[in-house]
């Protein structure tokens, strides 16, 4: 089993690299929770000496051996319970997509970026001991319980995010005629309640509080009831409140949303931070939005090479092109060839109808049913729900 991020992790080099060896002790010196082990590893005994030692992780030198990509696979296949996280020359970053369909759990570069090192592989074991925990408060004898949670989010402020996600969450309860929860992530100037006209003190601290001890019927005060039928979870009214959030206590809390509502919709913004990672982590689904220009592009190409060493698979993210239509606007098959991610959904520009609904405190959907957004936006839904059944079937 995985360790614990706050235990020890043990953790075994694959290198004949003296300066890869040597930089890799310096800079796991310091770290209480690491535990590097030193082993003389060659082509010859590796597997005998992963058997022996049994790593939670496993740091792989690119350069080990001629076949690096078959190595990772082989390493994979055979001990499945030690992360791999391979580490790459400057000159490999252009193979970067190859090691990781390979199996590998995430990446550094070599030479070693400041403190990198430690922080990928604290963040590869916590990611794999969340999914752990995940998998073990969702089973059903039998069965596997999907989550159906989806995390909207920009690297781009002013994207979109809140409008897609209040919309999307209304379209999904009128398609699958279930519960939705609607969480408002931004938990910094989030504006949902604003914008679904919701006047509520109500939020996710009430949450946060009894963390520990959360039951359905606490989780059904707090949610707020919108007229068009989804539940409201808001983000803090009190920046100081919202600056108190801690990771794991949120984490938490979102494993007893799951547990109470089948269907949930994050608005994760455009802040990139450790609760939003968080949202991030608890979802099976990221929808990526971005805009039809450079610096939205740009924007997200980053978000892209993050998600990546967050070890996020690249079937979890889901490209939303959002406010497309203009003349000016870069085309959909240029971006696609830039980023190299298929766009899931397109959604239209009508900045009037946007700022209105915004300022009226009424989401489009509602407001006007049959406009292209409110029918781009059903669209996403009933694509989603296509992708969760097929997964599902499988």
């Amino acid at each position: 089993m995985m360790a614990n991020a706050t235990d020890s992790t043990k953790i075994l080099l694959v290198s004949k690299n003296p300066e890869i060896i040597q930089s890799t002790r310096e800079y796991l010196a310091e770290e209480k929770t690491l535990d590097l082990v030193e082993k003389e590893v060659t082509t010859e005994n590796l597997f005998s000496v992963i058997e022996a030692v049994k790593p939670d992780v496993i740091l792989l030198d690119f350069n080990f051996q001629d076949n690096p990509f078959n190595l990772v696979d082989q390493v994979v296949g055979e001990y499945p319970k030690s992360a791999v996280i391979a580490i790459l020359p400057d000159d490999q970053v252009v193979n970067l997509d190859r090691v990781v369909l390979s199996g590998a759990r995430a990446f550094v570069h070599f030479p070693y970026e400041g403190y990198k090192l430690p922080i990928t592989i604290k963040r590869v074991v916590e990611l794999l001991t969340r999914n752990d925990r995940s998998r073990k408060a969702f089973a059903e004898p039998g069965k596997e319980k999907f989550k159906h949670t989806y995390t909207v989010f920009s690297p781009k402020g002013g994207a979109g995010t809140s409008t897609i996600a209040a919309n999307l969450a209304i379209a999904l309860h009128e398609i699958l005629d279930e519960e939705v929860l609607l969480i408002d992530g931004k938990h910094l100037f989030g504006h949902l309640a604003l914008y679904l006209n919701l006047r509520t003190g109500n939020s996710v601290m009430d949450l946060i509080a009894h963390a520990g001890s959360l039951d359905e019927r606490l989780i059904r005060q707090v949610t707020v009831r919108h007229t068009s039928g989804v539940d409201v979870l808001p983000s803090p009214t009190s920046i100081s409140e919202a600056q108190g959030i801690r990771p794991e206590s949120l984490f938490t809390v979102l494993q007893a949303l799951q547990g109470t509502f089948e269907n949930i919709i994050i608005d994760g913004g455009s802040n990139l931070n450790e609760n939003s990672v968080t949202y991030m982590d608890s979802s099976d689904k990221i929808l990526l939005v971005l805009n039809p220009e450079l610096a939205s592009m740009r924007d997200a190409r980053q978000f892209l090479e993050v998600a990546s060493t967050l070890s996020y698979p690249k079937d979890k993210i889901l490209l939303i092109l959002n406010q497309a239509g203009r003349k000016a606007d870069i085309k959909s098959a240029e971006i696609e060839d830039i980023l190299k991610v298929e766009i899931f959904s397109t959604i239209p520009a009508d900045e009037n109808i946007a700022l209105s609904s915004l300022n009226e405190g009424v989401p489009i959907l509602l407001k006007k049913s049959r406009h292209p957004i409110s029918r781009a936006i059903k669209k996403l839904a009933k694509d989603l729900v296509k992708t969760r059944e097929s997964l599902e079937e499988d």
